[in-house]
């Protein structure tokens, strides 16, 4: 060889052994410059053409390298490796077999041999290679390490394992239960799982008491679902390392998962005596506790937390959770309980602006203070929203948003609640909605939306756009029914679902239906979705029903859809009824998996939205020909009213002693609205007024439930004023203990004014029943279409209005023309005598109707 090539040709060696493989290839081509027939330097830039990925210029350099030099066993391995890195098997092991054939001592290409015919399946072959390569060279780790491998699959493990300690033995840096570990996190934190779980079984088949490796392996199977397998392992952990107080957190984190609360209680306080100041165990501890219901030692736990860690973010959410908890037990619930929940979750926003959790437990805990706290708290609740709305960022805008519409409307603040909403519909649009935030516009913005604009088409494309998303959430949490198809019974077996099987609006509405409906079929199941103290009106549903399920248990309040669909599925329904829509969520949740053959949404709200498969049930009047378009569900329609009770009762009163004590003469024009606050709004107020300066000393008595009332005396105050109308001439009554005491104020009052956008329902039919004449103005939304649809069925053309202009002359008229209130008042009585029934006070009909269009639907 040419001293000058040769000297190249060991520069170039050293600079491959050093990495320099670019550096190296220029010396071996200034090697071939001198003498181009060296095959050894072909060779070598073979092997570096197989590193660098480059396996033509790989292959092309071998087989000039075997051209010059035909008896070059390296050069026919280093073809081989090229070969075999291109796919090409059949050729490597062609090219392997000749460089053995050429040197049979040649151990690397022996060894090589064995992995091609491992890979082709060939395992007893591919065996007796790699042991032909440990006889030649017994010290090649990765031979050893193959061999493993090899026996491992077909089964022959104590031997297998046998060769991955040797491998180990020589190269303890590839090859040791540490390593093999360690390889095992870094294909885990890839996502690759399979080969994780693999690396970490070798590891405790090389060392049988690796608990690391056993606590990585349950890891791995805790993140693939596969949770008993997970906890095998975190206990073989703690059998080798009692100490693990990881493998005790774990552990817990699982129990409480599947439930177990006093297990990962127990585990959490193990890793609290090993280590007092675990700050992530008292965390965990503390929200096991919570989800026990053992919220002192819930809070007293976060509060260590924060002892230990003053700016932990989410343990003041927790903290914050745990305050609004028993505040929400509390019998003496107050405005201080209140700010501490507040006040924590605020603080956790502080430290961290976009821990979601601590948004959300704000917006839960201000939508729910509306209900839990007296309506004097409003103004209070008021500036809570405000300031979350300020301090919320893009992360809870759209959450922070809808509930400060939700307080400011329920506080009668319509218009400010109203340009909140138009400030943040298109924002809605363009966002990319995360799950908790179309769960709160689903829930709250929807329910809203009917009382803050009357507009059929924005209304339905608002309405899809949230309900559609909502759909897709209830698709991913459950698993798709396959409902059997057994024989039916003569009768259909029907189930209602509802919240409201108690004293309530629903309740009231759908009562006389379904104890008739229970005469037509004796398969009437009633499903109640809600923890409440059941009352006289429960007794009358438990009474008809041949069943009355409640949920076994509750968490936090709320049942489980799950546990309620599993029930349903054991009765074999034909339908299932569900009255709430919207305002009950998991309701939603149960229809929209069809748990029946016919699921319809019927009476308590607008339609849910989410699914084409079911039905929503109303009339000609609420929805009109041509509005399918606006909805999802199929719309089917009664043949009078949506709606039939049999009547109302009501305490005795004495009309002009109670018009006494109210300082009103019996002559007086007394103008009745019951709408609560979130119904009210600036243009139904001014129209109020406006027929009081038109009809001179009639009254107005407002009696409404919710709200806050100096809100409400202000604006009726505003507009008097500016009227010139007599404040005097505007009364409020408090709210009644019960249903019978508030229907005494139809029997006072000579004209109901109803509410728009969104009409009465309970409230109208109320009113209608004691013979009272109404003014309704008549919208596009089926919500709107209620108090229009009452009177059509009773065949009253009389208080409809289509405009405010039109409510206005309505309500002048009734109260100056006494003859047509008597007329009106007359009309009512009689669609109350059996041989001049209207439909609307007629649920046997009603019930009949609803019976033979269901049995026409399922065939």
């Amino acid at each position: 060889m040419n001293p000058s090539a040769k000297t190249y040709i060991e520069t170039g060696n050293t600079l491959k052994e050093q990495g320099k493989l670019d550096q190296a290839i220029a010396n071996y081509q200034q090697a071939l410059k001198i003498e181009p027939n060296n095959g050894l330097a072909y060779n070598q830039m073979g092997e570096i053409y197989v590193q660098q990925g480059k396996l033509d210029a790989a292959i092309a350099a071998c087989q000039n390298a075997i051209k010059i030099q035909p008896n070059l066993a390296a050069a026919y391995k280093n073809l081989g490796n090229a070969l075999q890195a291109g796919g090409k098997i059949d050729e490597a092991i062609r090219s392997y077999s000749k460089a053995v054939e050429i040197d049979p001592q040649f151990a690397e290409a022996y060894a090589n041999l064995g992995s091609m015919l491992g890979m082709q399946g060939q395992m007893e072959k591919a065996i007796a290679y790699f042991q032909k390569a440990l006889e030649i060279k017994p010290n090649i780790a990765a031979v050893h390490w193959n061999l493993g491998n090899a026996l491992n699959k077909v089964k022959r493990i104590s031997e297998a394992i046998a060769c991955w300690r040797r491998a180990a033995e020589y190269n303890p840096q590839q090859f040791s239960a540490e390593a093999i570990n360690d390889r095992g996190s870094m294909c885990a934190q890839a996502g690759k799982f399979a080969e994780a779980m693999d690396n970490y079984q070798r590891a405790i088949q090389i060392k049988p008491e690796f608990a690391l490796a056993y606590l990585n392996l349950g890891t791995v199977l805790q993140k693939q679902g596969k949770l008993d397998d997970a906890i095998a392992q975190f206990n073989k952990v703690l059998e080798l390392k009692p100490d693990c107080i990881e493998a005790y957190g774990k552990l817990g984190n699982l129990l409480i998962g599947r439930e177990k609360f006093d297990e990962a209680i127990a585990q959490y306080q193990k890793v609290i005596q090993i280590q007092p100041d675990a700050v992530e165990a008292h965390f965990n501890f503390g929200t096991a506790l919570l989800e026990q219901g053992k919220i002192y030692q819930a809070i007293a736990a976060f509060q260590k937390v924060l002892e230990l860690q003053p700016n932990n973010a989410e343990a003041y959410s927790n903290l914050g959770v745990a305050l609004y908890r028993q505040f929400k037990q509390s019998d003496r619930r107050n405005i201080n309980q209140f700010d501490a929940a507040f006040n924590n979750f605020q603080k956790a926003i502080e430290i961290n602006p976009n821990l979601l959790a601590a948004h959300l437990g704000i917006s839960e805990l201000i939508n729910n203070s509306i209900i839990l706290l007296s309506h004097n708290s409003l103004a209070h609740l008021r500036k809570a929203a405000e300031t979350h709305l300020q301090n919320c960022g893009e992360t809870a805008k759209i959450i922070a948003t809808t509930t400060f519409i939700n307080v400011y409307l329920k506080s009668a603040l319509h218009q400010i609640a109203q340009e909140k909403f138009l400030e943040i519909e298109p924002l809605i649009y363009n966002a990319e909605l995360s799950e908790p935030e179309i769960t709160s516009l689903y829930a709250h913005l929807l329910f809203n939306l009917n009382y803050l604009r009357d507009d059929r088409a924005a209304n339905s494309k608002l309405s899809k756009y949230i309900g559609e998303r909502y759909a897709e959430l209830i698709a991913k949490a459950y698993s798709p029914i396959n409902l059997p198809q057994n024989p039916r019974p003569d009768r259909l077996k029907i189930g209602i679902l509802s919240a409201h099987f108690r004293r309530h609006s629903v309740s009231w509405c759908s009562g006389d239906i379904i104890q008739e409906l229970s005469k037509l079929t004796p398969h009437l199941y009633l499903y109640s979705t809600s923890q409440y103290q059941p009352d006289d009106r429960t007794q009358l549903f438990e009474k008809v029903a041949k069943k009355f399920y409640k949920p076994s248990k509750f968490t936090n309040g709320n049942a489980d859809p799950k546990e309620i669909i599993e029930q349903i599925l054991q009765d074999e329904l034909d339908v299932l009824i569900e009255l709430d829509s919207i305002t009950i969520p998991l309701q939603v949740d149960i229809i929209y998996q069809q748990p029946a053959r016919l699921c319809l949404s019927w009476l308590g709200f607008e339609a849910p939205f989410t699914s084409e498969k079911n039905y929503f049930l109303g009339d000609a009047h609420t929805e009109p020909e041509k509005v399918e378009e606006y909805y999802r569900e199929q719309l089917i329609r009664m043949p009078d009213s949506f709606v039939a009770v049999g009547g109302f009762e009501c305490l005795p009163v004495d009309r002009k002693n109670a018009r006494r004590g109210l300082r009103i003469a019996e002559d007086q024009v007394i103008y009745l609205c019951v709408s609560p606050a979130y119904k009210l709004n600036a243009e139904l107020i001014k129209a109020q007024v406006q027929i009081l300066k038109q009809v001179p000393d009639s009254v107005l008595i407002y009696k409404g439930h919710t709200g806050d009332i100096e809100i409400i005396q202000a604006a009726y105050k505003k507009e008097c004023e500016a009227i010139g109308v007599g404040l005097h001439r505007v009364k409020y009554l408090l709210v009644t203990k019960t249903e019978e005491e508030h229907r005494t104020n139809y029997k006072i009052a000579d004209i109901l004014l109803d509410s728009y956008p969104y009409n009465g329902g309970t409230h109208n039919l109320e009113a209608l029943w004691f013979n009272l004449p109404i003014v309704t103005r008549s919208g596009e939304q089926y919500l709107s279409r209620m108090g229009y649809s009452f009177l059509q069925t009773l065949g009253i053309s009389a208080g409809i209005a289509n405009s405010w202009e039109e409510y206005i002359d309505w309500g002048v008229k009734l109260g100056k023309d006494r003859e047509l209130r008597q007329k009106i008042q007359q009309q009512l009585v009689e669609s109350k005598q059996p041989e001049t029934l209207s439909p609307l006070w007629n649920p046997k009909k009603f019930a009949q109707d609803m019976y033979e269009m269901l049995e026409k639907l399922l065939k």
